[in-house]
């Protein structure tokens, strides 16, 4: 990012941007078709307006070289001048966009070629030639201001050969040879770097200009034509094999021409020699390396996907089934101990119509309670009611045994079938990933393209992991349509904040606009962390801090009871927690995921407390996720805040009811997140010390405090995390 990252980079492109704009505005001005060269030096005057003051001061120092040096008429600096001041004009009165501008500049021209007495169709020749170059050098705004080679578009490659021919044809009046020569080396540099296909059409639209010129260039405009037909049936790849194909294809030069062996021999020989000397390293070609790129992602694309396959099919396993009714099976075993050898069966079981009332009631007295009515009814159509309630009874016990069972083996598949679809949703995300590629810069390109903003070019730079700058050259656009309308929509798109670093509007909506945005962290965290354990051997508290993106993470876990076995728990819970979130789960699934492994893990003999908040470093706002938690509490200006929440801890239900609450912090403001070993009445506790809290660090706060708190008799580990958010 040449305008932020580095500023060397910036001076040099300042420097050759300078020079390129008045070398060439010099040379330009030396090109004469019927004795005037307005048809180049206006468009390049619309190409310096676009790019700003720099460029047309530039721009005056080289037409001013030429009037002044080499007779150049001076009417080509007044018409500058006077179409600076009327471009000026529809500046101020905002009454014209960039897009009309070629029109404008093309009436100027034929205006101007009336007025010197062309006849009519050479003045309409002239002027609509200047409006193709009005064009082709306005694609060059973004090469010019950037100076780099990625904005080399094949549109751009055509119409900078067209520019460097055109500076290449001034010196044809001083130097025919010379010219040849020039332009031959150029078209071998060309091929060298497999340019031909973007050259050609520049190198026609030359051809014609030269015509204009003078038709006697004609015989040296086919003498550098023909031979490039060769080039397409053979491809050549060294500097070698190219000199040589040039010498043999020069070879069918005297069937169609008049061909001087002494003079075309200097040029073609001279113009081989020094393209073979020219110091020039050709780069690997970028479709090969992108294609090796594109086929190595090709195969891990394809492992991610039979990873996915795998987990889609192991979800399938424990997706949600309904469950199996066991009532049938018990009311036989109740048919059995009772009713088999009963006279009464077949009126009680009438296959006809169903079963009756009395098998409708062992099904009752399986799943409840009876009530008056239903024993009333069984004691008068049953034979045996005593040993059909007792029967009844038994069986209902062992019936809510298998169901109670039943209920938790469903809970634990739909706990399953969540964690491997939220794998199986990880994989899915990193297969588009790869199959996207870097695809970022193109997606943003199109969503505001589609705003009707006209980009001509964007380059995303990432300093760090949250930290990356967005240049953007854009055409027909305000500082206040920057300010209102593209920033806000790119920042609503990418739901992030962007800071404008660097806008310069030179022309404002006529010119060639740039801008850096920047998006970064506007806090950070400085934090202590103090533990006290009771065992000598582990501390059953467990803390976890880890960022993600543009968030930072601050967890604590207190296992169940003391030791090494609630440290393996609590340590596990935020583990777990951890890897989940820096793979891309959101923090409602992570919570729950961890729930329920800790559920499965143990079968509800193991529970943790989570404690977590998830600080926003780009807007100060906080999560808070708490279960089984003592409650977190800020100091702000002396003024103390508790914020708590009433929820279970993890591993003895699922799914948990989501505990999340939002808070937005402000600078300075100092968090106390702490275990419940550390004190009953934490609140109180800061209250009557927060006089010795002053300006200290948070790790000296935090020592400080758990030496205050460590002088009463503690049973329990204590963990104390003191986080204080700072302005960067």
């Amino acid at each position: 990012m040449e305008l932020i990252i580095n500023p060397s980079r910036t001076k040099k492109i300042k420097i050759q941007f300078v020079f390129y704009i008045t070398l060439i505005s010099f040379l330009v001005s030396l090109v004469n078709i019927d004795h005037t060269s307005l048809l180049f030096v206006l468009p390049l005057f619309y190409l310096c307006f676009m790019c700003g003051y720099q460029a047309l001061l530039s721009y005056l120092v080289g037409i001013s070289a030429g009037v002044l040096l080499l007779h150049v008429p001076y009417e080509i600096l007044v018409i500058s001048l006077f179409s600076f001041i009327l471009l000026e004009f529809c500046l101020i009165f905002q009454s014209m966009k960039s897009r009309y501008v070629p029109y404008l500049l093309t009436l100027i021209a034929g205006v101007y070629y009336a007025y010197i007495q062309i006849d009519l169709l050479s003045t309409l020749l002239l002027t609509v030639l200047t409006y193709f170059n009005t064009i082709i050098f306005a694609y060059l705004a973004p090469l010019f201001i950037h100076g780099e080679s990625e904005l080399l578009t094949h549109e751009r490659v055509k119409s900078l050969a067209v520019v460097i021919l055109i500076c290449m044809m001034s010196l044809l009046p001083y130097s025919q040879i010379v010219t040849m020569i020039i332009i031959r080396v150029f078209i071998l540099v060309m091929v060298y770097h497999e340019c031909l296909d973007d050259l050609l059409p520049g190198l026609f639209y030359a051809s014609m200009l030269m015509l204009l010129m003078d038709l006697g260039y004609k015989d040296d405009i086919l003498a550098f034509l023909i031979p490039l037909f060769f080039f397409y049936m053979v491809k050549c790849q060294t500097k070698l094999t190219i000199v040589s194909m040039y010498f043999v294809a020069h070879l069918i030069l005297p069937f169609f021409l008049e061909f001087s062996y002494m003079y075309h021999g200097i040029i073609i020989s001279l113009s081989g020699l020094i393209f073979l000397i020219l110091p020039m390293f050709k780069n690997k070609p970028i479709l090969s390396s992108s294609y090796q790129e594109v086929t190595m992602k090709q195969q891990l694309s394809k492992q991610v996907d039979s990873f996915c396959r795998l987990f889609e099919q192991m979800t399938s396993l424990f997706n949600e089934t309904p469950s199996h009714n066991h009532s049938l099976e018990y009311i036989g075993y109740v048919y059995e101990d009772m009713c088999q050898n009963c006279s009464s069966q077949e009126t009680c079981f009438n296959k006809k119509y169903g079963p009756n009332r009395l098998v409708k009631l062992m099904n009752k007295g399986l799943k409840e309670t009876y009530s008056e009515d239903d024993e009333e009814f069984i004691f008068n159509y049953c034979l045996k009611p005593e040993q059909y309630l007792d029967i009844v009874h038994s069986y209902h016990k062992d019936y809510h045994k298998i169901y109670r069972v039943q209920q938790e083996y469903q809970t634990m598949k739909r706990d399953l079938y969540h964690q491997f679809s939220l794998l199986n949703d990880v994989f899915n995300q990193f297969s588009t990933q790869l199959k996207i590629g870097n695809i970022e810069e193109s997606h943003i390109y199109e969503h505001m393209s589609g705003y009707h903003f006209q980009i001509a070019h964007l380059k995303k730079c990432y300093e760090s992991q949250s930290v990356y700058y967005i240049e953007i050259g854009l055409y027909e656009v305000t500082r206040e349509e920057i300010e209102n309308e593209f920033v806000p929509i790119l920042e609503t798109y990418l739901n992030e904040t962007l800071d404008i670093e660097v806008l310069k509007t030179p022309m404002h909506q006529l010119g060639y606009t740039y801008l850096v945005l920047k998006h970064c962290t506007r806090y950070y965290v400085q934090y202590g962390i103090s533990q006290s354990s009771k065992d000598p051997v582990a501390c059953g508290d467990s803390y976890a801090l880890f960022s993600m993106n543009e968030n930072q993470y601050f967890a604590l876990s207190d296992g169940m009871g003391q030791g090494q076995k609630a440290s393996d728990d609590s340590s596990l819970t935020l583990d777990i927690m951890k890897q989940l979130i820096i793979n891309g789960i959101s923090l409602k699934d992570a919570v729950q995921s961890v729930n329920a492994l800790l559920k499965i893990k143990n079968r509800n003999d193991m529970f943790t407390t989570l404690d977590l908040i998830q600080v926003n470093l780009v807007l100060g706002k906080a999560v808070l996720v708490k279960y089984g938690a003592c409650p977190t509490y800020i100091l702000r200006d002396n003024e103390l805040i508790e914020l708590k929440s009433q929820s279970l801890p993890m591993g003895i239900v699922s799914p948990l009811e989501t505990s999340t609450d939002k808070y937005q912090l402000l600078e300075n403001d100092i968090i106390f997140m702490v275990s419940d070993g550390f004190t009953s009445q934490f609140g109180d506790f800061i209250e009557n010390n927060k006089y010795l809290i002053d300006e200290d660090h948070p790790k000296e706060i935090a020592h400080l405090l758990t030496n205050l708190a460590s002088d009463e008799e503690k049973n329990d580990d204590m963990t104390l995390i003191v986080l204080k958010l700072c302005k960067q």
